[in-house]
């Protein structure tokens, strides 16, 4: 099996080369961790797409009745919207049963930059062990895509993608078909596993969600293996 991790949606090779892969997405602050949470308490779907005014349209056509419309920009909730891009928004009782329209500065570009790819996997700390579980399964040639913050790395994404690196270890035995960010990120979940909240709280990410006063966010999307759920994006929705 071989596993390449790219650190930000910049580093993927061409959309052809991606449709025979697993791809799993990545964006633990906060993208996918939302996502997560929000289908774990109920939600239907998410639409996951790229700018404000196309969330809008479709949340339009489906009918605003039937859908919540959920998104930031700059970490803040978009106005005129219904939630934001926190899981702990996603409560059972605001989401259960619904559709949600979502989008966000990278978790949702992130997605949209892969939707080539034959399998594409939504992970974040809370679900991680589920999404190596179902790779192991698959037995196929896997990308791990770090949707980054705003074009750059994040440790926090890399973390995460470390933690399924060892995982699918665990599973396997091997990896010796590993890239060689595969192993950096491997190397990063080792070093901060006994830390992980505090890392994402010094992490730059961390720091700005904070500053706003979503530091319980931070706190929440630190936790490993809440969920054993693993959502896929396909024809721009992510469902269970």
């Amino acid at each position: 099996m071989r596993l390449d991790v790219y650190f930000t949606p910049a580093e993927l090779p061409p959309p052809a080369t991606l449709t025979d892969r697993a791809v799993v997405v990545i964006d633990v602050l906060r993208a996918t961790s939302t996502m997560v949470e929000a289908l774990a308490n109920g939600a239907k779907n998410i639409f996951a797409v790229a700018t404000t005014d196309e969330a809008v349209k479709i949340a339009q056509n489906i009918g605003r009745d039937q859908t919540l419309l959920a998104g930031e920009r700059k970490c803040v909730r978009i106005e005129g919207f219904d939630l934001g891009n926190s899981p702990l928004e996603m409560t059972r009782e605001a989401v259960s049963g619904r559709q949600i329209v979502m989008t966000t500065t990278n978790g949702t570009a992130a997605l949209a930059a892969v939707a080539s790819a034959r399998n594409v996997l939504v992970a974040s700390l809370l679900n991680v062990d589920a999404v190596a579980r179902e790779l192991v399964e698959g037995d196929q040639s896997i990308g791990v895509v770090c949707a980054g913050r705003e074009g750059r790395f994040a440790l926090e994404d890399a973390i995460c993608a470390g933690h399924l690196a060892l995982r699918l270890y665990r599973r396997l035995g091997q990896r010796k078909n590993w890239s060689d960010a595969a192993l950096a990120a491997a190397q990063l979940a080792r070093r901060y596993v006994s830390s992980i909240e505090r890392t994402l709280r010094r992490a730059a990410a961390g720091r700005a969600l904070i500053e706003l006063g979503f530091g319980g966010d931070v706190e929440y999307c630190a936790r490993l293996d809440v969920h054993d759920i693993v959502p896929k994006y396909r024809d721009r929705q992510v469902a269970v």
